[in-house]
């Protein structure tokens, strides 16, 4: 991870990490904790590099994501949710929120941990808890992200 002038004031920056980071997109919440940034001493953040952002999108919905427990969408107009297990129809409403922690690792940079948090719905059957379906998450996620990135203060790449 090499240094770079901040963007906002031209300065040099240091490696740093950010302690926390939360972001929203109803109903799924995203935080990120210990991921590597730059600072300069005026204390302006940045990426560490201007691809950080989709590297890590990339990251939680192709690999991170695909490993949540979740149910298939079906029906053309009205649109039901099904076990991913058994096939049962999932109800409407979820029995409870869970958080969903990822350890990512991306090149050449120190692990940091993401955690999402989202409704689960138990199956009435075979009692599979489980996300409606992930179509939904993946949809949210960079929405999510975003907001994240803005509560820490990082610009844009």
């Amino acid at each position: 991870m090499g240094s770079r002038l901040c963007v906002r004031c031209r300065g040099s920056t240091a490696p740093h990490v950010l302690e926390s980071a939360a972001g929203e997109a109803e109903p799924l919440a995203l935080n990120l904790q210990g991921m590597p940034i730059l600072a300069c001493e005026k204390g302006h953040r940045q990426f560490v590099h201007p691809e950080f952002p989709r590297l890590l999108l990339e990251h939680l919905i192709g690999e991170d994501e695909s490993r949540l427990p979740a149910g298939r969408k079906q029906g053309l107009l009205l649109k039901h949710y099904h076990c991913g297990g058994c096939g049962e129809r999932l109800q409407a409403q979820p029995d409870h929120r869970e958080t969903f922690p990822f350890e990512v690792t991306l090149p050449e940079l120190a692990p940091f941990r993401v955690e999402l948090t989202a409704p689960v719905y138990r199956c009435p059957a075979c009692s599979r808890e489980q996300l409606h379906c992930l179509d939904e998450v993946r949809q949210r996620t960079p929405v999510a992200l975003s907001h994240a990135f803005q509560a820490a203060g990082i610009p844009p790449a």
